[in-house]
């Protein structure tokens, strides 16, 4: 009798230990990026080469479970409670010569005001939607990530276009929500190495999602192996939108037709 309840007993520790690791399984951790307020932040990591672009043969989702996730603190806690905002620069870039990680990819959600937790309990991710965004469900437990298409604030990657499994098309280069709350002055994409600039970003607190970029269903893909590439990425503060050649030239020529306006009066 003692034996078979011994037996029973350890049985069920065994599927609660079963049930513990599952859970654990099914769950990310993000990272701690710090306090950005002005001064620079830079991490220097290795992430699978197609972590933020491949689940699955023709899916192209990101992988929760490779990609490198990170939260960040945008401005103090005073800084939040005012609603200040900071222009932020983001920056990935393949580091060293062996196998940097020449074609990446990130995206940013926000959890406004209320500190980012991780999330648990799905694999794979949209990179250019929020939790409970137009009926889809790939970020619904993305964490405590705001609901709706606020919750995305933005993207930029350096790799191939393609059309992720909700049928979004993830672009060469950046995109941002133009309708954010959050991001009130507008933003910036380049891609040489894949940088988003956020003009009016407002303090609060951030979760990044960071990967490489290889489409699954795209030969022309960069090789598979290595599968680990070295990176670094920035955060730092953005730097003003130049004015283009052509508004300079508009206001020389309106000031030299003043000035001769005003000769001709004199005469």
């Amino acid at each position: 009798m003692n034996k078979k309840l011994n037996k029973a007993i350890a049985g069920l520790l065994g599927v609660v230990a079963l049930s513990a690791v599952s859970s654990q399984a099914s769950a990310f951790s993000a990272t701690s990026l710090g306090t950005f307020t002005g001064a620079t932040i830079t991490r220097n990591d290795a992430t699978p080469f197609k972590s933020w672009s491949d689940y699955g043969a023709n899916i192209n989702f990101g992988w929760v479970h490779t990609a490198d996730w990170f939260k960040l603190q945008v401005g103090s806690s005073a800084d939040i409670t005012a609603g200040n905002t900071f222009n932020v620069g983001f920056k990935l870039t393949g580091r060293g010569t062996s196998q940097p990680l020449n074609t990446g990819g990130f995206s940013i959600w926000t959890s406004g005001t209320a500190a980012t937790v991780e999330g648990g309990g799905f694999h794979e991710y949209n990179q250019v939607r929020g939790p409970n965004d137009g009926g889809k469900t790939t970020n619904n437990n993305i964490g405590n990530v705001i609901s709706g298409s606020n919750g995305w604030v933005g993207y930029a990657q350096n790799g191939l276009s393609f059309t992720n499994g909700d049928g979004d098309p993830v672009a060469n280069g950046g995109a941002w929500n133009t309708s954010s709350p959050y991001l009130t002055g507008g933003a910036a994409s380049s891609v040489g190495g894949a940088t988003l600039d956020l003009y009016g970003l407002k303090a609060g607190y951030y979760l990044i999602g960071l990967g490489g970029v290889c489409p699954d269903n795209n030969a022309g893909c960069i090789s598979t192996s290595p599968a680990s590439r070295h990176y670094t990425f920035s955060v730092s503060t953005a730097a003003p939108v130049p004015v283009p050649g052509a508004v300079w030239l508009f206001g020389s020529a309106m000031a030299g037709l003043v000035g001769f306006s005003r000769r001709k009066l004199a005469a």
